[in-house]
């Protein structure tokens, strides 16, 4: 008898797998049909997700869709400035990613042009800053010998 529940259990498990599988096949086609390709309103990145996860960014984002990565930066952007609601931040990321997607991404030569005179002219200020300070009349002191030292 111990022998005839070990078979009938077998069969019955092996009997229920194609039942799993097919549900698994059905589950994963219905998850993809159901799938919806929307765009980030603030960067322009096309994204996969089911429509119930787009309506939940939407009504957390006053009815705009962004992606992962934008909405990061606005949670930091509030994280680090409490005084920020969360539409003033969301608006100021939307501001600095439109910017963004005029200039660099549509010309990143010009950017890295513009880029390197910034560059140049803040080392330009450093430069006449450190001059200015050293006046005429001001000591420059010297904390250690520049010449080799000879110990004998």
């Amino acid at each position: 008898m111990p022998m005839q529940r070990k078979d009938q259990a077998l069969q019955r498990a092996s009997s229920a797998m194609p039942l799993t599988m097919n549900t698994i096949k059905e589950l994963n086609e219905k998850a993809t049909a159901e799938v919806e390709s929307v765009e980030c309103e603030c960067c322009g990145m096309s994204e996969d997700c089911t429509p119930t996860y787009i309506q939940r960014i939407k009504e957390f984002y006053q009815g705009k869709w962004i992606c992962g990565l934008c909405s990061e930066a606005v949670k930091e952007q509030m994280k680090r400035t409490p005084a920020v609601t969360k539409e003033e931040a969301l608006l100021a990321h939307m501001s600095l990613c439109s910017k963004f997607n005029r200039t660099t991404r549509l010309n990143p030569k010009l950017s890295l042009a513009v880029s390197m005179r910034d560059i140049a002219r803040k080392s330009s200020q450093r430069r006449s800053t450190t001059s200015v300070d050293a006046m005429p009349g001001s000591k420059i002191l010297r904390a250690m010998s520049c010449g080799p030292r000879l110990d004998c």
